[in-house]
């Protein structure tokens, strides 16, 4: 089990090498600058001792000599411990720069498949106190532990030319409580490893509360969430308390680490002194490199508790690089102009390899046309529109676009083709004009304004003191629903992708906002190729076609009329759910008659 703990600790560190490599001048000269840092406390214990036997001994010019040495060491001191820290800085800032863009690159990379089981508050957990704590490793404890390792070793060797009885006394009592350290610190990995994961989810549950602080409160939910934090928190704490443990377990060791050297030196070294075996130099000498040795010994188990706890940390976060991507394969074919737009043939497709959503669905989308939808819940319309954009691979069949395989296309290509608007309208905490171009380059705002228009939401974006520099805060919340699905489709009218597809969100809408925005919609749609997830019943009734989908499969499709004609499922939807979305005026424009007529009893 250790030695499983230390090749994870040490597999986890040695990925980040990669991050350090193009920046290996610094690097190299941080480790060198620790050598001789190390080297040049040496040669100070060497001054002092030449310093206390020449004023002992009265040699006037060895004395000066001690004074000259020991200036330019401490000259040589200050100036490698500034270059030391500049060097460490550099390749630091730089390494975690190159991480976070990594990471955020493979974030950005990672199917949808993935992201949607995954909290983001877990990601942003990940991005921020995992790549901190990289960085605050890389600027300190990396050359920390070289530096300790190095100048222990050179004290060692001295102190055994010096006296070798007193230093293998010494040596046998500092082994002893190595090992008590080493025996503490084992499972400090463990338990570094579960507390970033407990602070993941912990971050999670303050992301949901926050964002979702209306419903929390308007439904009373904040003893609940409160219950399921308070454990969350137990959890933390119960991880971090352990480590805790460990830790100043360490620091009792480290304690009689320092003491029982010195303790052991003065009483063997003075009776050394007394006898002639040793000059009062040279046991000042011995006495800092003891002290050397003990605070070395003693500040490596807390380094080394760093670099497992940084280990555990750089684990965690190397796990979400890991993770499979997108496909990078494919191209853009040549299309055919009289081929379909879409196509799915004997298409079947499940979430958890398990149930079916969808099963051996075909249809096609002829370009130019528009194709609805309709199905009750969980009948596999929005499965359909995730496999169109790539954000899922189906298992059988073969989805086309534009005469061929989604395969053959790259994925950005193939959502370079495809406009979506959705009913779950995302926008990002910027501008409402950077919203409106979503990262579009050289867009002007007269092609801003010119979509906005189109999606009936240019009037009131100028009424605003900013008018379309007004940031629309976090996920859009300082803007209604309506508004916020009218910036939606000005963004893919900007886009001016040929398939439009389209989920038609207007329910949640008070009259006038669903107005605008069916407007907006019409509009839109015109000359395009559409796949609409139909919820009005002027959208079915103008649509092309429309396919009904029951159970993951297509069980009708046909115009309005020859669906109605035929009494099947697409009848029985029409009458449960699109009749009574209708007002009377309405019904009376189609030719409907809507006179009451007494119930007949016979």
């Amino acid at each position: 089990m250790a030695t499983s703990s230390r090749k994870s600790a040490f597999h986890a560190m040695r990925r980040l090498l990669p991050f350090l490599r193009p920046y290996r001048f610094w690097v190299v000269l941080k480790l060198l600058i620790t050598v001789a840092t190390a080297a040049n406390d040496i040669f100070m214990v060497y001054v002092i001792n030449v310093l206390v036997n020449s004023s002992l001994s009265g040699n006037k010019e060895e004395l000066l000599q001690a004074i000259f040495l020991m200036a330019a060491s401490v000259a040589a001191g200050f100036v490698m411990g500034f270059a030391g820290v500049y060097a460490s800085g550099r390749f630091s800032a730089y390494a975690v720069r190159d991480m976070k863009h990594t990471f955020s690159d493979h974030i950005d990379k990672l199917p949808v498949s993935y992201t949607e089981t995954r909290h983001t508050g877990d990601f942003s957990s990940r991005m921020t106190t995992g790549v901190n704590a990289i960085e605050n490793f890389l600027n300190g404890d990396f050359t920390s532990i070289l530096f300790h390792i190095f100048r222990i070793s050179v004290c060692i060797v001295l102190m055994l030319v010096m006296n070798w009885q007193l230093t293998l006394l010494c040596m046998v009592i500092i082994a002893l409580t190595g090992m008590l350290t080493g025996f503490i610190n084992r499972p400090l990995f463990e338990y570094s490893s579960k507390l970033q994961q407990s602070l993941a989810k912990t971050n999670a549950d303050v992301q949901d509360a926050i964002g979702g602080i209306h419903i929390v409160k308007s439904y009373g939910l904040v003893q609940t969430l409160y219950r399921k934090f308070n454990t969350l928190l137990e959890q933390v704490l119960a991880n971090s308390l352990a480590i805790e443990k460990r830790s100043a377990a360490l620091g009792a060791v480290s304690v009689f680490v320092n003491m029982a050297p010195f303790l052991l030196f003065f009483l063997f070294g003075g009776y050394l002194v007394i006898n002639d075996q040793l000059s009062v130099g040279a046991l000042l000498a011995f006495a800092q490199f003891i002290n050397y040795l003990v605070s070395g010994l003693s500040d490596l188990p807390n380094q080394w508790s760093h670099y497992k706890t940084t280990a555990g940390v750089a684990e965690h976060l190397f796990e979400l690089l890991d993770e499979k991507t997108e496909r990078t394969d494919g191209g853009k074919p040549v299309v055919s102009p009289s081929a379909p737009a879409l196509a799915f043939a004997h298409v079947s497709f499940s979430y958890d390899g398990r149930k079916r959503v969808l099963e051996d669905v075909s249809f096609s989308l002829p370009q130019g046309k528009t194709v609805a939808l309709v199905g009750s819940s969980g009948s596999g319309k929005s499965t359909v529109f995730k496999l169109i954009a790539g954000f899922y691979e189906h298992e059988e069949g073969t989805v086309k676009l534009f005469g061929e395989s989604l395969s053959d296309w790259s994925l950005t290509a193939a959502r370079t083709a495809i406009a979506l608007v959705s009913q779950e309208t995302f926008l990002y905490p910027g501008s409402i004009a950077e919203n409106i171009a979503c990262g579009k380059d050289g867009i002007g705002m007269d092609e801003i304004a010119r979509a906005a228009k189109l999606a009936n939401i240019d009037d009131f974006i100028r009424s605003l003191p900013e008018g379309y520099h007004t940031h629309v805060g976090e996920r859009g919340v300082r803007l209604s629903g309506g508004q916020r699905q009218r910036i939606s489709i000005a963004r893919a009218i900007l886009k001016d992708a040929p398939i439009l597809l389209l989920d038609e969100a207007t329910s949640a809408l008070d009259s006038d906002s669903e107005r605008l925005v069916q407007e907006a919609i019409n509009r839109m749609m015109k000359e395009k190729t559409v796949l609409v997830v139909a919820h009005r019943l002027s959208t079915v009734i103008e649509a092309d076609e429309i396919i009904v989908l029951d159970n993951g499969r297509i069980v009708e499709n046909g115009t309005h009329t020859e669906l109605l004609s035929r009494n099947g499922a697409y009848k029985r939807l029409y009458n449960n759910q699109f009749v009574q979305q209708e007002s009377p005026m309405e019904r009376l424009e189609r030719g409907e008659d809507i006179r009451w007529r007494p119930a007949i009893n016979h």
